[in-house]
């Protein structure tokens, strides 16, 4: 094996990676690996690493680019180790590695995790809690994206240079002889304006992103106190029970602009009239929602049976068109009981991070 430059390697992939092998330096050619698999991170990348985390077929159903990623991700690996041979539960406890390394900085990839979780139906067998980590980092990246500028801080300072012209090759007789005094004099100001100008950029960049928020926020406050769904012209009260978690959760999504969301995203659903008790069936919903509502939201949607359970039901519910023919299908291909339920807020709030992960990039 080639002698590789090493990243500094995260203390914590060596203690998970022991689990497969003892080898320090077998570690740290995948740890160049994993370093370069997830250099340029999509939805489909996130899609195949929590595929291969949760021990499920990684490629396959309507998205070829699966494939191209799946094939993409033991590239790099070989390409860092040329006696690397994917084996099911090595990649299995590198994609979770994959996937704890973007939790920090891509928020789909939380995301992801947590709705294939789907409230914990699903069951990982990996040396770390892979879903506790996702929805610490749900937090982490909206409270970080969601902080208030100190509008003090914003303020860009006059930039001063100082220049001494040269004027030892200065000829009165000759006026070539200025052109490097005026380019000296040109290169500094050039320099201070665009000091200047980066300051001025990342203040507006930070107030443009703070603007956002608020929108975001004024435009969902608007919608609480509406109390009217968007989508189909009613009112909450009269929007029947079993259909308003996933309308809801989808017209918040909508309305969302910084991904991963606002934390208060529950208590929003839940002041629309979404309990916290009782079960409402993953099939009951998607049969009772309006087969043109499913149809325009599952327009185009790459949904899928790992990480987006719910808009899988309505996929299935729309390519059936009738209610009922499609579930013993959806179940085989999830992994889920036909019958698998959860409170109606918890429903809500999975089917909005699962919008999320669908619709942002």
């Amino acid at each position: 094996m080639a002698t590789q430059e090493v990243p500094v390697m995260d203390p914590d992939f060596t203690r998970w990676y022991r689990e497969v092998s003892l080898e320090d330096s077998k570690a740290q050619a995948r740890w160049i690996g994993l370093n370069k698999a997830i250099a340029s991170p999509n939805r489909a990348l996130v899609e195949v690493l929590t595929r291969l985390a949760f021990g499920t077929k990684a490629a396959g159903y309507k998205d070829p680019e699966l494939a191209e990623k799946l094939a993409a991700f033991h590239a790099a690996f070989e390409a860092a180790d040329e006696d690397y041979e994917p084996e099911k539960r090595e990649s299995q406890v590198l994609a979770a590695c994959a996937l704890v390394r973007l939790f920090g900085s891509y928020s789909v990839a939380p995301l992801a995790v947590t709705t294939a979780s789907f409230n914990g139906d699903r069951k990982l067998s990996l040396p770390m809690d892979l879903v506790g980590l996702a929805e610490q980092a749900i937090v982490d990246l909206s409270t970080v994206r969601r902080v208030r500028p100190d509008v003090s801080r914003l303020k860009v300072a006059i930039q001063k240079f100082s220049w001494e012209p040269d004027l030892t090759s200065l000829n009165p007789n000759d006026p070539q002889s200025f052109k490097p005094l005026f380019a000296g004099l040109v290169d500094g100001v050039n320099a201070s304006l665009r000091t200047a100008t980066t300051g001025l950029n990342a203040s507006i960049d930070k107030m443009s992103s703070y603007i956002r928020v608020v929108d975001e926020e004024l435009q969902m406050l608007w919608w609480l106190l509406g109390e009217r769904s968007l989508d189909l012209d009613l009112p909450f009260d009269k929007v029947e029970n079993p259909v308003q978690p996933i309308v809801f959760a989808k017209e918040l999504a909508g309305l969302t602009v910084v991904c991963p969301g606002p934390l208060a995203i529950a208590a929003l659903l839940a002041r629309s009239g979404l309990k916290s008790r009782g079960k409402l069936s993953v099939v009951a919903v998607a049969n009772a929602v309006p087969l043109d509502w499913a149809t325009a939201t599952m327009d185009e949607l790459p949904a899928s049976p790992v990480s987006t359970p719910i808009h899988f039901a309505l996929d299935k519910r729309v390519e059936a068109g009738v209610s009922d023919a499609w579930a013993a299908n959806w179940s085989a291909l999830c992994g889920l009981g036909e019958d698998v339920s959860l409170s109606p807020l918890r429903l809500s709030e999975l089917f909005y991070r699962e919008h999320l992960f669908l619709t942002y990039e």
